[in-house]
């Protein structure tokens, strides 16, 4: 016995060796033949007294299946159910970036308007087509099929459980939900979208770019003004005198802002200059400002039908004495309004002569009771006792137990004259403010 060295062990045979004793399942797939093999998709839709969903199955080439089941948030019928589970399928296949893909489906019209045999009347059918026109061009090949309904048994199963009971639905199955239809658009601003040159552009060419306008005259102007604003994270501000800074608004901006103070959801159809104040203080600026707020005020609809129209000729104004803040209060009462939540039907109002502040508080019943428990919290609590209390006759006002209550505060009780409401015209203004805002803001609502 004698030992020998083991000699190299060349590539080739390290090559031939892997070679013949790879298994052929192991090689790899010629990616050709597996991309021009399609997926197959099946879907349907249902609608029922229970709700509407749709079912989805998906198949790859490879046997690898996908079931879907969606529920509907919204009442659809049978062809919007059909639709909106052709458009789940698609959308799920271009996830997965499928590119060959065969779609089945029972719905005849579905079918004939993806494929172009019938012509779409109405606009939601024509909202669909559209969708599905614009998810084509992501596959390569994309057909769509008419089956019977027997064939499309499994998307039917999946759909029909979309739409069960609690008690009926299979928990195994994981259901989706569609809060609203896929043609649905949300409204959404484009803030990416250029905007035309407004009254902004000079100065923030200046501030960002230091450009001056070709003009001498406004090149000078604009450098006189230019010390009021400030270019912050591209946005323009301005300095204020009484305020902080101010955002600049584009016209855009500066209308939808207008309607949004003037008719939105804290708005209360009030006049041009009070709109235009409010608007300040919350921080928003334009040339046109208060100019724009009184037009707008001129043109709403609402505003004109509600406007109090007066009849009596013009006369100077005549000054009510009033010696300093909450020292002097107008009282009385508006309604019967209709019902509110705790058959409150009535509204308690004290005014400020000198601030013009205003108080109030819905009742349900006009009782002494209420309005000593009301000008109590609401006037002394708030501002101190007043020196005087002006309100009508009734009889509220005019008894033996609200006498009392002022002679104990040392508060002047002062009745208004007999069918005179002048007397007591602070309260009289206010109480018509509200009840012309209350028209404008509740005017839809017809009472209810």
């Amino acid at each position: 016995m004698k030992f020998e060295a083991r000699p190299a062990i060349k590539s080739q045979v390290l090559a031939d060796f892997v070679e013949d004793n790879t298994p052929p399942e192991c090689m790899e797939e010629n990616p050709s033949e597996s991309e021009r093999e399609s997926w197959r998709l099946s879907v349907d839709g249902s609608s029922c007294n229970t709700g509407s969903g749709a079912g989805v199955l998906l198949v790859s080439p490879s046997g690898w299946t996908l079931e879907y089941a969606l529920r509907f948030g919204f009442k659809a019928m049978n062809n919007e159910a059909e639709w909106e589970a052709l458009i789940a399928g698609l959308t799920i296949a271009k996830h997965l970036e499928v590119r060959r893909i065969e779609v089945s489906s029972d719905s005849q019209l579905v079918v004939g308007l993806a494929c172009g045999e019938y012509e779409p009347r109405e606009d939601s059918m024509v909202k669909y087509l559209s969708h599905f026109q614009n998810l084509k061009p992501t596959f390569e090949v994309l057909s769509v099929t008419k089956i019977p309904r027997a064939e499309n048994a499994r998307a039917d199963q999946l759909s029909k459980l979309a739409t069960a009971g609690g008690e009926e639905r299979n928990q195994t199955m994981m259901i989706h939900y569609l809060d609203r239809p896929t043609i649905s658009e949300a409204d959404v601003m484009d803030i990416d979208k250029p905007q035309e040159p407004n009254w902004m552009t000079p100065f923030i060419c200046w501030l960002r770019d230091g450009i001056l306008p070709e003009d001498p005259a406004e090149a000078r102007k604009l450098l006189y003004r230019v010390n009021r604003f400030q270019l912050r994270g591209g946005i323009l501000y301005k300095r204020s005198f009484s305020f902080p800074w101010l955002r600049c608004l584009a016209p855009q901006e500066a209308d939808y802002a207008l309607r949004e103070f003037h008719e939105g959801v804290c708005g209360n159809h009030t006049g041009g200059r009070t709109l235009s104040h409010k608007l300040v203080r919350q921080g928003y600026y334009w040339p046109t400002l208060h100019q724009d707020a009184v037009d707008l005020v001129r043109r709403c609809d609402k505003c004109q039908r509600n406007a109090n129209i007066s009849r009596r000729p013009s006369q100077p104004l005549t000054s009510i004495t009033a010696p300093w803040p909450f020292a002097q209060w107008g009282m009385d009462f508006v309604g019967p309004l209709p019902m509110a939540i705790g058959q409150r039907k009535f509204l308690i109002v004290a005014v400020d002569y000198f601030t013009k502040w205003v108080e109030a508080e819905p009742l349900a019943t006009i009782t002494e009771k209420n309005t000593e428990s009301f000008v109590w919290k609401s006037v002394i609590c708030r501002f101190g006792v007043p020196r005087i209390i002006v309100s009508d006759n009734g009889k509220q006002f005019d008894c033996q137990a609200f006498r009392d209550f002022c002679q104990e505060w040392r508060i002047e009780h002062r009745l208004a004259s007999v069918a005179y409401p002048q007397s007591n015209g602070q309260a009289e203004v206010i109480n018509r403010e509200i009840i012309s805002g209350l028209k404008k803001r509740l005017e839809d609502s017809k009472g209810r």
